[in-house]
């Protein structure tokens, strides 16, 4: 028992509190340490501890295989240097490179008697579907970020891509990243990137730096954050947030600082909100992101990190942009930023927040207050939920129609002369066209943006474009068939 503060209870309950551990991984630790060899009672034990072991052993030999791959490719560890990864950060964190050929890696673990079901299982080759019981490698040409269990053994790996195979006949190019996909030892809604690495530093400063992508978190630990953890490859889940809470309620979020950056970290907030966290936001300049920072000057970062602002304040700035005028800019507060307040458990927190608004926008603490309630009881009646597909667009393209930001879209994706171009003139009028590109101007690269996004799992531009052009023919011989009836 600590007589300072009150803390009891056995040895589990200390390190459980201490690390962040759940009592399994905990009571693992703890009989490592003692060299005491735990056995399981249940029926099924022997087989399922059994199968664990071995997907284990195969993201161990995975990780070693892309470790050496990486060793014989200087252009590759010549990207990772100008990204500002030093050499003892890469062998600290295990980079890698999987090579750009079909199975090399496969090849490798089955010559090392591992099965093509284990190989499959443990998220490093996908089933071949045109030929029966043949496997083919799921990362290829790609930077490998190997992902940790709490007690620093991989489990999963995070792919990077760096270059096609060579002659293959791919129409787009690939994802950008790609994660293993969830295995028995792999939840993607539990594990987070660098937390065996970040637990006691989260602990110990009392607060947690969660930023999005590998090259982020390797750089904040390599500048001296070691606070810091990223997700693996999907939102932030309450699962994330009650294990972060066991170290620390102080939430950072190094959001990107675009439209899909905005969204995310919308709902981020709302959730760690919900939850008890006292949530910040670093402000990034513009087309920055913690990376850059820390690649141009860790203190940079550093000083970014030390000056966040509440998520209030945060989005009070960061949506100020997104209106055309002052009671468009009131509605978009109304609606993004007083339910971060709903959600906030103390009444205190409440009240200061809604005079800090009040003051942002001229309205009274009165109207603002009440329609905090008016959020918090659609909340609490399941009548309105804060999920991503409902968030506003973070931008100035929030207040054009669903045909706007469409048209818009394919205007800045594809140019003059262009089929599609062509085909989008004949549908909207050539006229009218160009006056849309003009008044969209200033928005070309939120409209691009939101085209690669919506490309998804197209797999190529044409077929996108297809897509939008015929749902933008729909949308028009609507709006006609309505104006018949004006």
């Amino acid at each position: 028992m600590c007589f300072g503060c009150g803390e009891k209870g056995d040895i589990f309950s200390f390190v459980q509190k201490m690390d962040g551990l759940d009592f399994p991984t905990a009571l693992k630790q703890l009989a490592e340490r003692a060299g005491v060899e735990l056995e399981k009672k249940f029926a099924n034990a022997p087989e399922q501890k059994e199968k664990k072991e071995k997907l284990r052993e195969v993201c161990e030999e995975a990780v070693r295989f892309f470790e050496a791959e990486l060793k014989n490719r200087k252009d590759v560890q010549e990207y990772i240097r100008t990204r500002g990864v030093m050499e003892e950060t890469v062998v600290a964190w295990r980079l890698g490179y999987a090579p750009a050929a079909w199975d090399r890696l496969s090849l490798y673990l089955i010559s090392l008697g591992f099965s093509k079901d284990d190989i499959v299982e443990a998220g490093f080759a996908v089933k071949s579907e045109k030929r029966q019981g043949e496997i083919f490698d799921r990362f290829r040409g790609r930077i490998i970020f190997p992902i940790f269990d709490s007690v620093g053994q991989p489990i999963a790996v995070s792919g990077r891509f760096f270059e096609k195979i060579p002659g293959a006949k791919e129409d787009s190019d690939p994802a950008k990243y790609i994660n293993s996909p969830e295995t028995e030892l792999f939840r993607k809604s539990r594990v987070l990137y660098g937390y065996d690495r970040a637990f006691r530093a989260m602990r110990k400063a009392d607060c947690i730096l969660l930023v999005e992508g590998q090259f982020d978190l390797i750089l904040a630990h390599q500048s001296g954050i070691p606070f810091a953890v990223a997700l693996s490859g999907t939102a932030l889940t309450s699962e994330h947030l009650m294990r972060l809470g066991r170290l620390s309620k102080r939430l950072v979020l190094a959001l990107d600082a675009d439209a899909a950056g905005i969204r995310a970290g919308l709902k981020s907030a709302h959730m760690a909100l919900g939850a008890g966290f006292d949530v910040k936001i670093p402000a990034f300049p513009a087309g920055k992101d913690p990376a850059d920072l820390a690649r141009e000057n860790p203190e940079l970062l550093k000083a970014a990190v030390r000056t966040s602002k509440t998520a209030v304040e945060f989005f009070l700035n960061a949506l100020q942009f997104s209106a055309r005028d002052e009671r468009g800019y009131k509605k978009i507060v109304e609606a993004q930023v007083l339910p971060l307040i709903a959600a906030m458990e103390s009444r205190i927190d409440q009240e200061y927040f809604a005079r800090i608004v009040s003051g942002h926008i001229d309205v009274s603490e009165t109207a603002v207050m009440a329609e905090i309630k008016k959020s918090e009881n659609k909340s609490l009646s399941g009548n309105e939920t804060y999920d991503s597909s409902e968030v506003h667009e973070i931008s100035a393209e929030s207040l054009l129609t669903p045909l706007q930001k469409k048209a818009g879209m394919l205007l800045f994706k594809f140019g003059k002369g262009s089929e599609t171009r062509r085909r989008l003139e004949s549908l909207l009028g050539e006229g009218h066209s160009d006056g849309l590109e003009k008044e969209l101007a200033v928005r070309a690269e939120e409209l691009r943006f939101r085209f690669d996004r919506e490309l998804g799992e197209h797999t190529s531009e044409e077929k996108i474009a297809e897509d939008i052009l015929a749902d933008l023919k729909r949308q028009v011989e609507r709006e006609r068939v309505k104006m018949k009836f004006v």
